[in-house]
């Protein structure tokens, strides 16, 4: 892969690995950190690199793999906490946890079998991968209003759909 196309790229995933370095580190210079050394230990492989989603995924195994280095080296296990609040008001029962279960796996069926194949896949790279209007459209290559008015057709659907299931 030429310089220029590494760079472009590595930089177009900037944003998305600080979101995952800081769920991994809780520290934003640390995220800074990170991402610098991914990139210095992927520029002297650039050559082997073909493509930017070959460029893509092994920048983010790196990625990974330094945050996974720098918790173990530093001997502490990263920590959730906790809202008993949060969690008792969010499910108060099994049953009210079988039932959003039970909604999320027909949310899921009626994506991958209802929703049209693009509507589907982008709402799929939006909602759920986080991708921006501008990265589906060129990964789909449509323009951004048909990325918006599929995703908009997407939910208008699933929206009208579970409004009649739950009648």
């Amino acid at each position: 892969m030429e310089d220029n196309a590494m760079l472009s790229t590595f930089e177009g995933l900037q944003l998305r690995f600080r979101s995952l370095v800081k769920r991994f580190l809780h520290d934003t210079d640390a995220a800074e950190d990170v991402i610098q050394e991914a990139f210095c230990r992927l520029w002297p492989r650039r050559e082997s690199i073909e493509t930017p989603s070959d460029a893509q995924a092994l920048a983010t195994t790196v990625v990974r793999n330094i945050c996974i280095d720098r918790v173990r080296h530093e001997g502490r296990i990263v920590e959730c906490t906790v809202d008993e609040d949060r969690d008792t008001a969010c499910v108060s029962s099994v049953q009210e946890s079988m039932e959003i279960s039970e909604q999320f796996e027909w949310v899921n069926r009626y994506v991958n079998e209802r929703l049209s194949p693009m509507q589907s896949e982008v709402l799929r790279l939006h909602d759920f991968e986080g991708y921006s209007f501008e990265e589906i459209a060129e990964r789909l290559k449509i323009e951004q209003t048909a990325v918006r008015m599929n995703l908009s057709r997407a939910r208008k659907a699933i929206r009208e759909q579970y409004k009649e299931w739950n009648k």
